[in-house]
């Protein structure tokens, strides 16, 4: 089953089947919905900074993965974009939920991994573009 989105091969690797990637990709937004449910203590966040850089590594990812996965420019940028609003509505739920105050450094993270994502992604997608030009 084929949509006209999806690249049915983009590397010659198992991670590169698009339903592998697209299983990985709800997963992962999934994984970081329940996330921003669970309180952290501020000894982490502010001392050890790993809420911050899972927030980074988390959003580049969310971000990458439809850039690689669709075939479509203009939608991968659109969902990858999309990220961003996801992540102020996460960071906002996840004041309402646990009661913490507001992280600016957090949206920063993600939109910062949003950005790292979609540069990535466009590298990569080059990258393959003119690889299948040489082959031709």
């Amino acid at each position: 089953m084929k949509t006209m989105f999806f690249k049915d091969n983009i590397l010659k690797s198992e991670w590169n089947n698009y339903l592998t990637l697209l299983g990985y990709w709800i997963l992962l937004l999934f994984m970081v919905f329940a996330g921003s449910f669970m309180p952290f203590s501020s000894i982490l966040h502010y001392v050890f900074l790993i809420d911050t850089i899972a927030h980074l590594i988390l959003f580049s990812i969310l971000a990458f993965i439809p850039m690689i996965l669709m075939q479509n420019r203009k939608a991968a940028l659109l969902i990858s974009l999309a990220m961003t609003p996801v992540g102020y509505l996460l960071e906002w739920l996840h004041i309402v939920v646990t009661d913490e105050s507001f992280s600016a450094i957090n949206v920063f993270a993600n939109n910062a991994g949003v950005f790292a994502g979609m540069i990535t992604g466009f590298i990569v997608r080059l990258k393959n573009h003119y690889s299948q030009e040489e082959n031709r």
